[in-house]
């Protein structure tokens, strides 16, 4: 049966809602250390698992290395850009600071729908 809703119970209303756990913002100064740490470049999930299947782990050091390459890129106006970095080519797009995809340079290959290409030394 529908029961009344007491004054304990009150209704939050659109802008009155507040956090339930913790203080706001608790949750968002560690991810932005984490991004920060990693240079805030992110690994789509396939991109992971190409990394993961071909057994190659990438440092913070080498996420710093590829998150500066797409600001270069990003700067020059590149929105999907080929980073060669090593043995490794990873197509990322800098808009969203993502790799996309990871392939073996020794693999044969053509990549489309890149406007940029960063060689990293």
């Amino acid at each position: 049966m529908l029961d009344k809703i007491g004054e304990s119970q009150r209704v939050a209303t659109h802008g009155q809602v507040s956090p339930v756990n913790g203080r706001a913002g608790e949750f968002a100064a560690p991810l932005q250390q984490k991004l920060k740490v990693s240079g805030g470049v992110r690994l789509s999930a396939h991109a992971e698992r190409r990394l993961r299947e071909r057994r190659i782990s990438l440092s913070a050091g080498d996420l710093e290395r590829l998150g500066q390459a797409m600001e270069m890129a990003a700067a020059k106006g590149t929105r999907d850009v080929l980073l060669v970095y090593g043995n490794l080519s990873l197509v990322a797009s800098t808009v969203n600071r993502t790799v996309i995809t990871a392939v073996a340079r020794e693999e044969n290959h053509v990549f489309t729908n890149i406007d940029g290409a960063v060689v990293i030394k």
